[in-house]
């Protein structure tokens, strides 16, 4: 196989700006084949957002994010099952991820075909960002809104299930990761997800799809590198159709990010370094729905993290370094943020750390 990139990440997954996300049609096709399978007009409920089955089907139709999410919580109410991205799964078909889903069949092995998956899933929802890292002997694989997008869960659910059942028919037999932890709520019946998933845990900070390092080199049983080439070229050209500038939130949160240090990261002085006057920055982040004050705890908290994750800086250092002006002002912004202190988070890193 080729080797997969500690860290795959697709420069054009962005909401964007001055519209909203937006999904490819063809998401809704394997519940509404599953609601029809268990008796409820499908079509009706498209009916109520102005779709059809025939619409889902176009390959160029692209859906709102919220309209997209609301037709996954119709269905969950209609059914009555929150696991029903688990069951619709089960009613995919490889064409219904059109391009993604063929070139995916004719990679080498899984590690590729999910390096593939990140750089494309733009295609599918172009509000996602899909991040691909490897770190023997575990590669994680994690999803997040792009701009403040908050993803459907039962979106999420439906993601990971569906990469499973893709990866299981290339490469001959079911296959199952090591965990997956969901930001979302648990529901009440947790069998189901067992059986897709190995383990779940809920209530996470990140959704994260945990893998073996190893299992990245089983092989696919039909690859085919001058196919892949040709369809991955096709899929690109797909991408940059539907390549948008950065959303303006993502242009504010580097601003904050590169002035944290400098003690230059309030609201005035981020305004200046995007050449928009002060108005502006707080109409155009409201209009994303976000503010100044939280995109600078947005900030904070990543990058908190990841230095504690490491020993390479002090507690203090960390607070002098996300422009706190006193480390008690860091303690208890970071007991706000993960109802844990500083040290206490550090320890359970590196204990996680070891552990894996």
């Amino acid at each position: 196989m080729q080797e997969a990139p500690e860290s795959t990440r697709s420069p054009r997954q962005r909401a964007p700006i001055g519209g909203e996300a937006t999904c490819s049609a063809r998401v809704i096709l394997p519940f509404a084949r599953y609601l029809a399978s268990i008796g409820h007009d499908a079509e009706a409920m498209l009916a109520r957002h102005g779709l059809d089955s025939a619409m889902l089907r176009d390959r160029d139709r692209r859906i709102p994010h919220h309209r997209a999410a609301a037709l996954l919580d119709e269905s969950i109410a209609l059914s009555g099952d929150p696991a029903i991205a688990l069951r619709a799964v089960r009613f995919d078909e490889p064409d219904d991820f059109d391009v993604i889903g063929y070139a995916a069949a004719r990679c080498a092995s899984v590690g590729e075909a999910l390096a593939l998956a990140t750089r494309f899933i733009g295609l599918m929802h172009d509000g996602l960002i899909l991040s691909f890292d490897v770190s023997p002997p575990v590669a994680t694989l994690r999803v997040r809104g792009a701009a403040g997008l908050t993803p459907s869960p039962a979106g999420v659910e439906f993601l990971f299930a569906s990469l499973l059942a893709c990866g299981s028919r290339s490469i001959g037999h079911t296959t199952r990761p090591l965990r997956v932890d969901f930001t979302h709520a648990a529901p009440p019946d947790l069998q189901l997800y067992e059986e897709v998933f190995r383990e779940v845990r809920f209530g996470c900070d990140l959704d994260t799809m945990w893998i073996a390092a190893s299992a990245l080199d089983r092989p696919h049983c039909a690859p085919d590198r001058g196919l892949l080439q040709i369809l991955t070229h096709h899929a690109d050209g797909r991408l940059r159709q539907l390549a948008r500038p950065p959303a303006f939130t993502d242009r504010a949160r580097s601003a904050i990010a590169e002035t944290l240090l400098t003690g230059h990261a309030c609201a005035d002085q981020v305004a200046r370094r995007l050449a928009v006057s002060l108005r502006t920055l707080h109409r155009r982040l409201a209009e994303e729905g976000t503010s100044h004050g939280e995109l600078i705890d947005d900030v904070r908290r990543e990058q908190a993290k990841l230095y504690l994750a490491g020993r390479r800086f002090s507690i203090g250092e960390i607070a002098f370094l996300l422009g706190f002006a006193h480390p008690n002002g860091f303690h208890k912004a970071f007991k706000r943020w993960t109802r844990m202190t500083p040290a206490q988070y550090r320890d359970t890193a590196q204990s996680t750390a070891i552990q894996k």
